[in-house]
């Protein structure tokens, strides 16, 4: 993109408008709440809603609403935090600037150009007086780049309580959330997911889950090891099971997802070299399908270890984010395939994730059909030094989001 083209652009309202979104959102810096505050201000003056509730105290989630026709909702979600900033950037990284037509700074792609996207779109509505095929919601959560805190504390502000199993695990006092299928209509007839996708409509993607494994021996010293039972030694035959898990899981791949893995990404064990090992710690990664469940899989673990070894073996789930699909028949995804062709996008097309987002939660736990589209490319910007996002891709996914909130049915 050349100054020309940008500056021709610019005169265009909804490119200005992201462009002041975005910048505003990156300057805003790390914390969420100071983020949140000004997604307020931002769409306090766009003639916006906005409710803000705490996920935990000092980190809250907010709202924007743009009310539209009765009915269910059309969500958009996104989130407030950010991946630390780290070394390599050629500016502060949370002192945004154009350069060749992109936004540069700390969350351009992941994900200040996604919501800046939406609050463009949804202001853009509201200054016309449009109302809404559906009332609109953007959901923005905390926590996103952790243990995904926010999404879970906001889904379950939504859901009843009626003693069913919990859907996932939340140390923080609030209630577990499931989902309940007890006739009535849902909130929402569809969410979209804005983090970067390139313009591409992802129907689904793998879950994730970070499981932590110990296994515990008997220390001794090393002069006469026999006298102990090492926990490293135990735990390497169980990385080797684990191993060969990874390899029962490649030969039955899901036919649109591909297969569940398995990544031993870190091992912890023993306090030197003259002690033979008391305890080893495993940090796991195992990206799920939509019907996985995590307990199972848990207990399937622990089942295998113990054939490899007689020491004790325990493990818990760190942190779990469903995986989900949705047919590309669905209303929703015909919708956004269209808006995006609305914004001149030559042949839109869907795809699959080999990452995983808060999608999942809303799909597994509220029943509500759910893609992933927003401007910027993932694999390319996000999480690295100087993270940009291509100013008119933003502004041509506000367009395509416009569409949908305009024309999007169940």
């Amino acid at each position: 993109m050349t100054a020309a083209d940008l500056q021709q652009d610019r005169a265009s309202t909804d490119v200005a408008t992201v462009e002041r979104i975005t910048r505003a959102l990156i300057d805003a810096g790390p914390d969420e709440s100071a983020v949140v505050a000004e997604i307020c201000r931002i769409a306090e003056s766009l003639g916006l809603q906005t409710v803000v509730t705490d996920a935990s105290p000092g980190r809250p989630n907010v709202e924007v609403v743009l009310p539209g026709e009765p009915g269910p909702g059309l969500l958009f979600l996104g989130h407030s935090d950010v991946v630390p900033a780290g070394e390599g950037w050629s500016g502060n990284p949370f002192r945004s600037r154009v350069h060749d037509g992109r936004i540069v700074g700390r969350g351009a792609c992941d994900m200040k150009g996604g919501l800046a996207a939406v609050l463009a779109a949804m202001g853009s509505l509201a200054r016309r007086g449009v109302v809404p095929a559906r009332t609109v919601t953007l959901a923005c959560v905390v926590d996103e780049e952790d243990t995904g805190l926010g999404i879970r504390a906001w889904v379950s502000d939504r859901t009843d309580q009626t003693g069913r199993p919990p859907a996932f695990r939340v140390d923080d006092g609030r209630p577990p959330a499931f989902r309940v299928d007890d006739g009535r209509p849902p909130a929402f007839t569809g969410c979209v997911v804005a983090e970067p996708t390139a313009g591409t409509v992802i129907v689904g993607c793998r879950g994730a889950a970070n499981i932590v494994l110990t296994v515990t021996g008997r220390s001794a010293h090393a002069g006469r090891p026999e006298n102990g039972r090492s926990a490293v030694v135990a735990a390497a035959r169980v990385v080797g099971e684990i191993d060969g898990l990874h390899a029962e899981l490649a030969t039955v791949p899901h036919p649109v997802l591909g297969a569940a893995s398995w990544n031993v990404g870190r091992i912890d064990g023993g306090t030197g070299p003259s002690i033979v090992a008391g305890r080893c710690r495993l940090e796991i990664d195992r990206r799920l399908l939509p019907d996985d469940d995590v307990d199972a899989v848990v207990a399937d673990l622990l089942r295998r270890a113990r054939l490899v070894t007689d020491l004790d073996v325990d493990a818990y789930v760190e942190m779990e984010m469903p995986g989900f699909l949705t047919d590309e028949s669905s209303p929703l995804v015909e919708s956004a395939l269209a808006a995006l062709r609305s914004t001149g996008a030559p042949d839109p097309s869907t795809a699959v994730w080999t990452a995983s987002c808060d999608g999942g939660f809303v799909a597994r736990d509220l029943g509500v059909p759910t893609i992933v589209l927003g401007p910027g490319d993932l694999e390319a910007q996000a999480h690295q030094p100087d993270e940009s996002v291509d100013l008119l891709e933003v502004a041509r996914l506000s367009r395509a989001y416009a569409r949908l909130m305009t024309e999007q049915r169940p």
